[in-house]
């Protein structure tokens, strides 16, 4: 027998709601188990999904506005829809999930707290430098041990006839990408002066203050004004259509209300005509047929008068119609623009962080390995040191370790042949959170772009 209608209704509301319950429990219960006791940092990406029980419906329903993946930036924040900047540093994600959560019911005023859960979709890279065959960035996977970390990047270091070459190879790409980055967030600090103007509604780019004395300033922000120039352009041009548009459904109504006011004028002067017609029929003066035709004329001059108000009635319509889209035309370039800014954020924090480990790199490959060159050729059958160099509490501490020592997000991992070198200045910088001189990418003023 056939259930009723509502029947299914029911099994498929109870039927999305025990999936979306599945579908939070799987999802809190398949992320590593590092993630339970992880400690977040700067560069790590988190997956956030939030979702409420709506009692109305008597089902679990998403949030999708939240539902994403976020980067941890060099300040140790997310910036989250709806919640704005939260401290992600410092907190585990189960620690983390709570404060959104707790956040959410505040900001949204709900009685109930939402459930939120945090998951880790990319730990922040791992550094390894010393007698290594490829030192370097390299990304983290939990449970990597010292010796994995040192497999991944090639092994040992093994001396060679080429191995000087090697080391200005290594010299060259370490400062093509440093310039490379150099390059890119100088880009992007341009393009986030654009969308900073297109905001404002402003007719020119402000110079930032990261590129106030960046001689080559000038060029990029001239192209980002003529991006935003034809931008402005496109948005006047889609209006301007909508105005001609609108100005055509404008004359359009003026001349169907003149042509309704003559045909109303019609209609009275038919019906009076008729009315006499009539008065004379009464007295037999007149024949049946002329009233008759009088009669079918009023009727036709009442049909085109009802055509004509239903076209005033549809031009009226569309008039509204080209209204509503010239405001939303503006209000979805405002929305894109808002979004493409945050992004473009976003990008600069993590490009920031990038050239500073390019520029440890670049010491790395230029100063460090050459000098630990032939120390290297003459020890590499010595036993191997490790050391690992990690933040904890705030602070920047080196430890001795073990090949089969546990490693984290964002260790730095020093292999030395024979025991473990002191840190060179500019690696013990890199390695230590000193902050990068901008300077070196800002080396004069340049002018505001007209």
């Amino acid at each position: 027998m056939a259930k009723p209608a509502h029947h299914h209704l029911r099994e498929e509301t109870l039927l999305r709601t025990a999936t979306s319950i599945a579908a939070l429990l799987l999802f809190s219960t398949i992320a590593p188990a590092l993630a339970d006791g992880y400690v977040l940092g700067p560069q790590d990406r988190v997956r956030i999904k939030v979702i409420e029980w709506r009692a109305g419906k008597s089902e679990y329903q998403e949030w999708t506005a939240l539902g994403a993946d976020y980067a941890v930036n060099a300040a140790g924040r997310l910036s989250l829809p709806l919640v704005g900047e939260i401290a992600a540093e410092g907190n585990t994600t189960e620690q983390l999930a709570q404060t959104i959560a707790i956040e959410l019911q505040k900001r949204a005023g709900l009685i109930n707290r939402p459930d939120a859960s945090v998951e880790v979709v990319q730990y922040r890279p791992i550094y390894l430098l010393g007698s290594v065959e490829k030192p370097g960035e390299y990304a983290y996977r939990p449970g990597l041990t010292v010796l994995q970390a040192i497999g991944v990047a090639g092994g040992f270091y093994r001396p060679n006839e080429g191995g000087l070459l090697r080391l200005e190879r290594d010299r060259i790409a370490a400062g093509g990408n440093y310039e490379a980055a150099r390059l890119e967030l100088r880009r992007t600090i341009a393009r986030r002066a654009r969308f900073e103007a297109e905001l404002a509604d402003a007719t020119a780019i402000a110079v930032p203050e990261e590129l106030a004395k960046d001689d080559q300033a000038a060029g990029l922000l001239r192209e980002e004004s003529g991006i935003m120039a034809a931008r402005y352009e496109a948005l006047r041009s889609s209006l301007t259509a909508i105005a001609e548009l609108r100005d055509l459904y404008s004359k359009e109504i003026a001349q169907l209300e003149t042509k309704k006011t003559t045909q109303e004028r019609q209609i009275a002067l038919s019906k009076r005509e008729l009315k006499n017609v009539s008065s004379l029929m009464e007295k037999g003066l007149t024949v049946s047929s002329r009233e008759f035709t009088l009669e079918r004329i009023v009727s036709e001059l009442e049909g085109k008068l009802l055509d004509i108000e239903s076209a005033t009635t549809r031009a009226r319509q569309e008039l509204r119609k080209l209204e509503r889209d010239a405001a939303d035309l503006v209000k979805d370039r405002k929305a894109k623009t808002a979004s493409d800014l945050r992004e473009t954020r976003a990008s600069i924090e993590l490009l920031t962080a990038k050239l500073a480990t390019n520029a440890s790199l670049v010491t790395e490959a230029s100063v460090v390995a050459p000098r630990l060159a032939l120390e290297r050729s003459s020890a590499s059958l010595q036993t191997p040191a490790f050391s690992v160099t990690r933040r904890t509490g705030g602070k920047v501490v080196q430890t001795a370790v073990t090949e089969t020592s546990v490693v984290e997000p964002g260790d730095v991992i020093r292999v030395e042949m024979g025991g473990v070198a002191p840190a060179a200045p500019g690696e013990r910088a890199a390695t230590d959170g000193a902050p990068f001189n901008t300077a070196t990418i800002n080396p004069e003023p340049v002018s505001r772009p007209q």
